[in-house]
């Protein structure tokens, strides 16, 4: 399957998870940046593509597709085989599943930069209320993922769940949180951090030049 196109941002961990994705899949796709700081993510042409103005998007050559995880879900089903987002067993994949949603449902939505506006115009307040939602969910992942982790998050196979705590925690580093509390997630993000996938999808990759 060729002609694919991810909307997204560079520095979007939702956009970093799909890129990161279709990079270990070894998927072509053309990457169209949509920029989220000067409105063009609210504009008419990008909110018929995501009624709520969001990336990522993948353009199919069935349709378009949002939120990372279905996106994820697609990306494993329409190019199957080795290496798997998704484990194959039953029990592996729901543990996939709980810890990306600690991720993408409990924790990257509240620190996005449209609820750090609405919570407050300081940003010495927006930065408060952004560290104490990413320490709840790097804890509770941290937790969650102890009696499954090998080499990464469930097992010693990179899975979906690793795709969406790393960009987190490069969140995490914006706001200044330290790792330091979390042994189990930093010892999982130095054995990503030496990954191919992970330096080509890496945000530093697709920062737009000046």
């Amino acid at each position: 399957m060729s002609g694919l196109k991810l909307y997204h941002y560079w520095r979007s961990s939702s956009s970093w998870r799909v890129r990161w994705a279709l990079d270990l899949k070894g998927v072509p796709v053309e990457l169209v940046p949509v920029s989220l700081l000067d409105g063009e993510s609210e504009s008419p042409g990008h909110v018929a593509r995501h009624p709520l103005g969001f990336v990522p998007v993948l353009e199919t050559s069935e349709g378009l597709l949002t939120q990372s995880s279905a996106i994820a879900h697609w990306i494993d089903e329409t190019f199957p085989g080795a290496p798997a987002l998704f484990p194959e067993d039953t029990w592996s994949h729901c543990k996939v599943l709980q810890l990306a949603d600690i991720i993408c449902s409990d924790t990257q939505p509240v620190q996005n930069l449209n609820v750090l506006q609405m919570h407050s115009p300081d940003p010495a307040r927006q930065k408060e209320w952004a560290r104490h939602f990413i320490s709840r969910g790097l804890a509770a992942y941290e937790e969650l993922a102890r009696p499954t982790a090998g080499e990464f998050s469930v097992g010693d196979s990179l899975s979906w769940a690793d795709l969406c705590l790393i960009p987190q925690l490069y969140n995490a580093a914006r706001f200044d949180l330290s790792l330091s509390q979390y042994p189990l997630l930093a010892r999982i993000a130095a054995r990503c951090e030496a990954l191919p996938s992970y330096l080509s999808s890496h945000p530093s990759r697709h920062e737009p030049k000046p």
